[in-house]
């Protein structure tokens, strides 16, 4: 990967954050918390603290930062694409036709995976994982789809949570040595 790309996403980084905070702040107030959504199958699958600091918002059009305005126009495409939903920290923006718990479960892993990673990380590993495959192949998308199939089909892993992040600490394995060797050419 270009380590031209590395360094421009490091300068992005301070202007995603921003842009993701002044998001959560405008929808703070609508924001429900998942475990007050009445899922039923939910419970199963993820602990109680998670489904109480876990954020929906349903939206008329989900949000996506203006990226290719932060410096970063590989990634212009995905932010016009349409998505279901979309999870900023341990919030995520749904359309209100598309609401359902196996999109809440989809976002819930994406919830797992920030906070596993942190913001910094989550970003970067996501931003990556796009440039390099793509999204409907991208490493932490990947991960939420098929454990979303697995949820519908009845068998989501035993230990959920550590599952994922231990699948997301694989990607950041993956991830990082790309970084490092992008920072060191800086």
């Amino acid at each position: 990967m270009q380590d031209d790309l590395i360094q421009r996403f490091h300068a992005a980084l301070p202007e995603v954050v921003q842009w993701i905070d002044a998001l959560l702040d405008e929808h703070r107030g609508r924001a429900r918390a998942v475990s007050t959504l009445g899922c039923k199958r939910l419970p199963a699958c993820f602990p109680p603290e998670i489904l109480e600091r876990a954020r929906a918002v349903t939206v008329p059009r989900v949000p996506f930062p203006p990226i290719d305005r932060f410096g970063l126009p590989e990634l212009a495409p995905v932010q016009q694409m349409s998505f279901a939903g979309i999870t900023f920290k341990d919030t995520f923006f749904l359309l209100e036709d598309q609401a359902s718990e196996r999109l809440y479960f989809h976002e819930l892993v994406h919830v797992v995976q920030w906070a596993r990673l942190g913001v910094r990380n989550f970003l970067l590993a996501y931003g990556i994982g796009l440039i390099q495959f793509g999204y409907n192949q991208s490493p932490l998308e990947q991960l939420a789809y098929t454990l979303e199939r697995r949820f519908e089909d009845g068998s989501p892993p035993k230990d959920l949570v550590r599952f994922i992040e231990t699948r997301t600490d694989d990607v950041w394995a993956e991830v990082a040595p790309i970084i490092q060797a992008g920072d060191r050419s800086a």
